[in-house]
């Protein structure tokens, strides 16, 4: 193997396809929020985002009923979803018999288990026992046919060969056990977009004949940019979630993917994807999450193609033709802003700079005097959401004193 240092980077910008698209929104998105939510609500996000192109979800992870995978199969039977629709189950090593007792347990449909992908986490777990080798046996029992493995590096310090070749040790170990899709877990989103061209352009020279997806977590604000890097150095397969909901900082939103391969033309996954509909879907998802609205989140904020009105305003300078709305602001307020708002609703008002001129001191005063009475609204709203949150969510201390006192219900044990 070449030093990872010296190997030759190439990359692709546009005009090019990327086979696969994985929603994470129905796992990853569900885990990080505190509040539970129901089955109906994630069906009707994944059926929400079927009809608008998204054709492949992530609908569940080990320690949870497979609720929402056995809704997807329902809905395909009902016709209320595409045809085309595939699920992707996580079994993570660390409780995979959990995940194996519920689709055991169960009469499920072996042709169901035969078209779901498992994809196996954490797959070092008890190395040693064989724990991943032992896991893929059991579900094979079940029929299951297509397996995905995630390989886990926290990417902390230099990116050496060191750390290359045990990446490619664990990769050759899911290989020579059947996996055919191999997941790059940034779990903890340290990754750099130039160390991603580099290593993802790597892999895809020594692993030709594999499918790798990069998982990338937004702790340092690079989700996007790494999911990018990644198909840009050959990766086939892209993860996101409706608004980059994930674990502490999420992960890449997939609105905001597929804007960017739109604008650089380049074909995602096996269906057309409607943006606008993606977007509008992307913001109902924070009500489902119960999440306070992020009103200039880039792509599908609410607030987000507003624009200054007047002289501050360089997107139509720049002749950037996109529809939307127009606000005024205190640094706004400029006698050419003022002239444009004239004309544009009150023509027929004659005014001078010079009048423009003395009004914007009186302007200027009556935007200071509502200054209060904003800041006390806000601070409302903003004491009731931190309420909100604290007064609802679960602590490990709140779960320790409501095992104890069912234990005590229940007599499971003496509690002193």
């Amino acid at each position: 193997m070449e030093n990872c240092n010296e190997k030759k980077i190439r990359l692709r910008f546009n005009d090019f396809k990327v086979p696969y698209l994985i929603d994470e929104t129905l796992r990853e998105g569900v885990e990080r929020y505190p509040f539970p939510i129901s089955n109906e609500d994630k069906c009707l996000l994944l059926k929400k985002m079927s009809q608008v192109g998204i054709r492949e979800f992530v609908v569940g992870c080990g320690p949870e009923s497979p609720d929402v995978w056995e809704g997807l199969f329902s809905m395909k039977e009902k016709k209320e979803i595409p045809k085309d629709v595939e699920a992707t189950f996580i079994v993570l090593l660390n409780c995979w018999e959990t995940a194996f007792e519920h689709f055991s347990s169960q009469k499920y449909l072996r042709k169901n288990i035969e078209e779901t992908v498992f994809s196996f986490g954490m797959i070092t777990y008890k190395e040693s026992q064989n724990t991943f080798e032992n896991a893929i046996k059991s579900f094979r029992s079940l029929g299951a046919k297509k397996f995905k493995a995630s390989i886990l590096n926290n990417f902390r310090g230099e990116y050496n060969d060191k750390k290359y070749k045990e990446i490619c040790r664990q990769i050759d170990i899911a290989i020579n056990l059947g996996v055919s899709v191999i997941r790059i877990n940034d779990s903890v989103g340290l990754l750099q977009p130039h160390i991603t061209h580099q290593f993802c352009s790597q892999l895809i020279s020594d692993y030709p004949e594999i499918i790798f997806c990069l998982h990338a977590h937004n702790d340092t604000g690079l989700a996007v940019a790494n999911a990018i890097a990644s198909i840009q150095a050959g990766f086939q397969m892209l993860e996101g979630s409706l608004s980059g909901f994930g674990n502490r900082s999420g992960i890449a939103p997939i609105e905001q993917v597929v804007n960017i391969c739109k604008n650089n033309n380049i074909s995602v996954g096996s269906s057309n994807i409607n943006i606008k509909e993606l977007s509008t879907i992307a913001r109902y998802s924070e009500k489902v999450f119960l999440q306070t609205p992020n009103v200039f989140k880039p792509v599908r904020g609410v607030l987000e193609t507003d624009s200054n009105f007047g002289v501050l305003n360089i997107p139509d300078f720049l002749e950037i033709k996109k529809k939307k709305n127009y606000f005024v602001n205190y640094p706004g307020l400029h006698s050419v802003t003022i002239e444009m708002a004239i004309k544009e609703h009150y023509p027929e008002i004659d005014l001078s700079e010079s009048d423009f001129k003395k009004i914007i001191s009186s302007l200027q005063a009556t935007m200071q005097s509502e200054l209060k009475e904003i800041k006390d609204d806000y601070a409302e709203i903003y004491t009731s959401l931190i309420d909100f949150y604290t007064k609802h969510s679960w602590t490990s201390k709140r779960l320790a004193d409501e095992v104890v006192s069912l234990a005590s219900k229940n007599n499971i044990k003496e509690v002193v």
